[in-house]
C-alpha cells in the first residue's frame, strides 16, 4: 500500500503520532528545520539540491539522494488514466 502525505505544520500531539506512521519519507529542498521534524534520525541534514526533481528519500537511519519523474499534472493525470500494458 502507498500513503502519499502533504500537509502543513502541525503541533498537536496527532501530528507525531501520524509521522511515525510513515516507514519512507521524500524530502526535497527541505529546510534544516523540516528534517529535524520530519527526519529527526537523519543529522546533519543533507544539503537540498537545486536540480529539478531530486529528492532524499529516508527510510530508517539513512537518506538516499533520489532523482523523480517530473510531469505536469495533465502528464500525469494522462499517465494514471491509461491502461497498465501502456504504461510497460
Amino acid at each position: 500500500m502507498h500513503v502519499l502525505l502533504g500537509g502543513h505544520l502541525d503541533t498537536t500531539p496527532l501530528a507525531a503520532v501520524v509521522r511515525e506512521q510513515l516507514s519512507t519519507v521524500v524530502l526535497g529542498r527541505a529546510t534544516t528545520r523540516t528534517w529535524g521534524r520530519l527526519a529527526p534520525q537523519i543529522h546533519p541534514s543533507p544539503k537540498s539540491s537545486t536540480h529539478p526533481g531530486r529528492v532524499h528519500v529516508v527510510r530508517d537511519a539513512a537518506a538516499h539522494p533520489t532523482q523523480v519523474l517530473l510531469m505536469t499534472d495533465t502528464e500525469a493525470a494522462d499517465w494514471a488514466a491509461a491502461p497498465m500494458a501502456e504504461k510497460i
